[in-house]
């Protein structure tokens, strides 16, 4: 009898664990699909890492072309460092941290299109129960900008 009651609470101690490492594992970091705002179509896979300061960056790993279209394999549009680097291996999103009143909102990153070379300071929102990842682009935090939507794999 004593044995049963130590392999339940041996099975259930193990499910908490279990369970609270599950709901405590970062909705941000992970592999994503971008999707290009203006086509629809998905350009590249990218993974999203936080560092030692709690920053968000996100790499590219993958990249495709819209059917029809040129594969660009490097940053022909990007100025300074980045300009005609390849493409894998680029980081796309930067310096994103957590914003401290919102638990599904980032802010202060940096955004590069590499499809047009151009950066942007940015933040991001997660959506549909953590899957959609939504980034807000602007040049000078105005309403007029670019919103994109990254799908998680």
């Amino acid at each position: 009898m004593n044995s049963k009651l130590h392999t339940s609470l041996f099975m259930l101690l193990t499910g908490t664990i279990s369970f609270s490492s599950f709901a405590s594992t970062d909705p941000l970091i992970g592999k994503w699909k971008t999707i290009d705002d203006r086509t629809g179509y998905s350009l590249s896979d990218v993974i999203i890492q936080k560092d030692k300061n709690n920053h968000y960056s996100a790499t590219i790993i993958d990249v495709r072309a819209v059917p029809g279209a040129y594969q660009n394999t490097v940053c022909e549009k990007c100025i300074g460092a980045n300009k005609n680097k390849p493409l894998i291996g680029m980081t796309m999103l930067s310096g994103l941290t957590l914003h401290p009143d919102k638990n599904n909102e980032f802010i202060d990153g940096t955004f590069l299109d590499p499809v047009t070379g151009q950066q942007y300071p940015a933040r991001a929102r997660l959506g549909n129960h953590g899957k959609h990842l939504i980034i807000r682009g602007s040049k000078d935090g105005s309403a007029v900008g670019r919103n994109i939507t990254w799908v998680k794999n």
